[in-house]
């Protein structure tokens, strides 16, 4: 499970309207930094993948996506260092946990109608 919805409620407070507002941002804002990130990535930049990163690491570090702010994290660690020798690999997993993660807030928001 990509999604700690118990460590996201205790962090916001146990405040579901406030969740579901980080998810509307986190809607609104992961397509363009991931595709940032992508392109990136693919250019090899290290500035460019250390801003797309680090802004997508902030973003679903509320929701409780552990798994994707660590990918994440791992990215924006490599565009500092602009070491990419693990670069696509990680991109890849990102992308993977990303997919997860839509699918568990969708429950979620199921479950919450």
């Amino acid at each position: 499970m990509t999604l700690d919805l118990n460590g996201a409620m205790v962090r916001l407070g146990n405040d579901v309207a406030l969740f579901e507002e980080f998810i509307g941002f986190y809607e609104e804002d992961y397509p363009r930094l991931l595709k940032d990130l992508r392109e990136a990535v693919k250019n090899r930049n290290g500035d460019a993948v250390h801003h797309a990163a680090h802004g997508l690491k902030g973003l679903v570090v509320s929701l409780g996506a552990t798994d994707v702010a660590a990918a994440a994290g791992s990215l924006e660690r490599m565009g500092r260092t602009k070491d990419f020798s693990e670069a696509d690999a990680v991109l890849s997993k990102l992308e993977r946990e990303i997919e997860q993660l839509n699918s568990e807030l969708a429950s979620f928001r199921r479950k919450e109608k």
